[in-house]
């Protein structure tokens, strides 16, 4: 009887573990997801839009649902590089996707834009 409560309890931690790493795998794919329209939505803008001007941006409805709604874990945030960085005539844009739940987790996702002119003006 021992050994067989040994054995149940060493599943059921098992059991507990690999949903967590469930969890958080899904919370990942949601957050990788969120990055990647951000980056999507400014890469369609036109070349001189006022939205791709340097500097740290957040989303007006943070947090966000994993689809994009109001009123989830996650908070989305980016930021676009000075001019000609990492070279002449791109710009980096640099989306994190933040969320918690039983430790801080914080994912990012990288891409360029071009600028309107080469060097940026």
């Amino acid at each position: 009887m021992a050994f067989i409560g040994i054995a149940v309890t060493g599943f059921t931690m098992n059991s507990v573990t690999l949903t967590r790493a469930s969890k958080t795998a899904g919370s990942v794919v949601a957050a990788t997801a969120l990055a990647q329209q951000k980056i999507e939505d400014l890469r369609s803008l036109p070349l001189g839009s006022a939205e791709l001007a340097p500097g740290t941006y957040a989303d007006g409805a943070n947090p966000l649902a994993a689809d994009g709604r109001t009123a989830g874990p996650f908070r989305r945030t980016w930021t676009i590089s000075p001019k000609d960085q990492p070279r002449a005539g791109l710009k980096t844009v640099t989306v994190s996707v933040g969320w918690t739940d039983s430790r801080p987790h914080t994912t990012l996702v990288g891409a360029y834009v071009r600028c309107t002119t080469v060097p940026c003006s």
